[in-house]
């Protein structure tokens, strides 16, 4: 029996984004039971997850050749058209599937070859359902036996106890609290909304920072967004830039991450509130919990609900500057809810670990379905209906494209309102 591939277009090494690195910890618990093959389309490398030796692209055809079940991240079907049609099934993790800058083609691309996709959560088990039955013409019983929710994960993981924040900048003392954004910047989401807070926050907590961990991503095909440029310039404006505001300019190594995180008082991640954001699996707050660090996000985004949910960290409405910072400065001043927080942060992080989020991929894994030489679409396809295929992707991908026209045009008059 061949190994089970596992691919992504990410780079993996000592600097990697979440994408990344849930293909690393998808191979490494898959190889309790299974020979596995990680590979990443940019280069070969080595896992800082496990050591494993991770394949370059001029590898993936011959071991996708020999697999037994491919299991693929959004685009790479896209760029790597050659294995739709390999014989092994196909696994697509559609995880960060929702991100503005995913095309409807490279979605439809997936959901015609797919025979088992992944979503992050209940969210997104509806939309890629809905997807899928306009793609493949299924019923929403089919389209929904296609796909398992299997969110991203938590490893415990060693930390060195520094504190890396005070150590970069020399102008926070020992005590100062720290307010720490640890993730991307990106257009969807609203970093300035922070920065906006932190003048209300500063009246009551004067020695309060906040600091941006906001690296050029490892990925050199993703350029830097303009709302970093935003985010400097607001921060300008306040007169806090360099003193209360403050950017870290590399990306943190992944096996630092969690050190430059517990450094923090509290984890900030605001949004807009709009599509995307119902569908969002932000994996920098699982980050935030295995470092005990509680978190304050946008009541849209549904991972920081859930945080709240379970007592490691507080909602604030889309959009609310005041809501914010009086969220950050009871984090700041009430030790008792900051320690029932991070104890809950540090609970939910136990219950959330890769071995057991992953299980329903294990599980599909132990008897995938047998495919037909150069068949395509999954087994669940009536075979009758896979001729009507790309008139009804045609329409999926218009539809898409015009919302997110509009998103873009809402993103737009919302930065000049």
């Amino acid at each position: 029996m061949g190994p089970v591939v596992v691919v992504t277009n990410e780079p993996i090494g000592r600097r990697m984004a979440s994408a990344a690195s849930r293909a690393a910890h998808v191979a490494r618990v898959l190889s309790v039971r299974h020979d596995v093959e990680l590979v990443s389309c940019q280069a070969k490398s080595v896992s800082p997850i496990d050591g494993r030796a991770v394949a370059g692209p001029d590898r993936l055809a011959s071991l996708a050749a020999k697999a037994s079940a491919i299991v693929v991240q959004r685009n790479v079907l896209a760029t790597q058209p050659e294995l739709a049609s390999i014989e092994a099934p196909i696994v697509v993790d559609w995880f960060d599937a929702a991100s503005p800058h995913v095309s409807s083609a490279s979605l439809a691309a997936d959901a015609r070859r797919g025979d088992l996709f992944l979503a992050a959560n209940e969210a997104q088990r509806l939309h890629w359902a809905g997807l899928l039955a306009g793609v493949r013409n299924l019923s929403s019983e089919d389209a929904n036996r296609l796909i398992r929710v299997v969110p991203s994960g938590t490893a415990p993981e060693a930390r060195s106890g520094r504190q890396p924040i005070r150590s970069t900048f020399g102008s926070i003392a020992p005590h100062d609290p720290i307010i720490v954004w640890a993730g991307g910047i990106h257009d969807w989401l609203d970093p300035t909304l922070v920065v906006d807070a932190l003048p209300l926050v500063l009246e009551r907590v004067a020695d309060a920072r906040l600091v941006f961990l906001s690296g050029p991503h490892p990925n050199t095909g993703i350029d830097t967004m303009g709302v970093r440029g935003e985010v400097i310039t607001r921060a300008r404006e306040v007169k806090l830039f360099g003193t209360h505001v403050l950017f870290v300019t590399s990306w943190v190594d992944h096996g630092e991450r969690l050190d430059w995180i517990a450094d923090a008082r509290v984890a900030v991640v605001a949004d807009h509130g709009r599509f995307e954001s119902t569908l969002a699996e932000r994996t920098r707050l699982l980050d935030h919990a295995e470092a005990g660090v509680p978190t304050i996000g946008t009541d849209r985004d549904p991972l920081s609900r859930g945080w709240a949910a379970n007592g490691a960290g507080e909602t604030v409405p889309v959009g609310d500057v005041s809501a914010m910072a009086d969220a950050i400065v009871r984090l700041c001043n009430d030790d008792v809810h900051h320690g029932e927080l991070v104890a809950g942060a540090r609970r939910l992080s136990s219950n959330l670990r890769w071995e057991d989020v992953l299980e329903p991929l294990v599980q599909w894994l132990d008897r995938p379905p047998r495919r037909s030489p150069n068949e395509g679409g999954s087994a669940a396809t009536p075979r009758r209906n896979r001729q009507r295929v790309p008139r009804v992707a045609v329409r999926v991908g218009r539809i898409r494209r015009r919302a997110t026209d509009r998103l873009r045009g809402l993103r737009t008059r919302s930065r000049h309102e």
